[in-house]
């Protein structure tokens, strides 16, 4: 076992995955035989989901608890924004001439998770399955600027910054100045930080809780991306990366009456 793992977590993990896979109820015997472990230590674990509602029982068996339930649910939401994302993609890369993507945060990093192709003969775009710095990235910038603000310093304490090119940003106080464009904006720029010659444009992609779970993006040549051009695409890519939030079940006016 991972010398960093806590076993009565571990077996806790363990007997939330029973619970879910026994949907007409278990019993804290049959919990024990399944995990084998102590019968006392099974009925504290349990008893301890109970007051978490992560289970929740009814006679003698346990079932899955409201809040494990949620939890599924969400995950299960999040995990639809792949396919619910492509028609997005398909249109936002008709609409800008630039190769379209989406990206998922992946521990302190972006993945790309689609990507639509442009008519553009030129491809610059990463595949889908790749993982790009948060740093350095426009769907990454999204996740520093909406989903990992309050956790920037830690980040740049803990991440040593490689300078991929010349205007690659690697302090924390360009970072800050940065994230206070991207809220002003709405939007994320890779002005060639991450390659020489290619610029990225995202927008956030919330969910029903008004977290932020995705980025959709565009990628292009860094000489297409005029100031002028790449106002008038960071309004395309906002719009698509709004109306993709509100598939996912997302509200813009719960979201103000949470900041108020």
């Amino acid at each position: 076992m991972n010398n960093y793992a806590i076993p009565n977590l571990v077996k806790a993990c363990e007997i939330m995955s029973v619970l879910a896979e026994w949907p007409k109820g278990i019993s804290a015997a049959e919990v024990e035989d399944l995990i084998q472990i102590p019968r006392t230590t099974a009925f504290r674990i349990l008893k301890t989901l109970c007051s978490q509602e992560m289970a929740e029982k009814r006679g003698t068996l346990f079932f899955p608890g409201t809040t494990l339930i949620k939890i599924g649910l969400e995950s299960l939401r999040s995990s639809q924004v792949r396919p619910l994302s492509i028609s997005f993609l398909s249109n936002l890369a008709d609409k800008t001439g630039y190769t379209a993507h989406l990206a998922i945060p992946s521990g302190y990093q972006s993945l790309i998770l689609e990507v639509h192709d442009s008519s553009n003969p030129v491809r610059v775009a990463s595949r889908p399955g790749t993982i790009v710095p948060l740093y350095c990235s426009s769907t990454g910038k999204v996740f520093l600027a909406f989903r990992y603000e309050q956790e920037i310093e830690e980040y740049f304490s803990r991440h040593s910054c490689e300078k991929f090119t010349p205007e690659t940003i690697v302090t924390l106080k360009e970072m800050k100045q940065e994230i206070k464009r991207i809220k002003m904006n709405g939007f994320a720029v890779d002005n060639h930080e991450f390659h020489e010659d290619v610029c990225c444009l995202a927008a956030p992609v919330y969910n029903s809780k008004c977290q932020v779970i995705a980025a959709i993006g565009v990628t292009g040549p860094a000489m297409h991306f005029s100031q002028e051009k790449e106002t008038k695409i960071g309004q395309w890519v906002k719009q698509s990366a709004h109306e993709l939030s509100s598939v996912m079940g997302y509200d813009h006016l719960s979201k103000e009456r949470l900041i108020q």
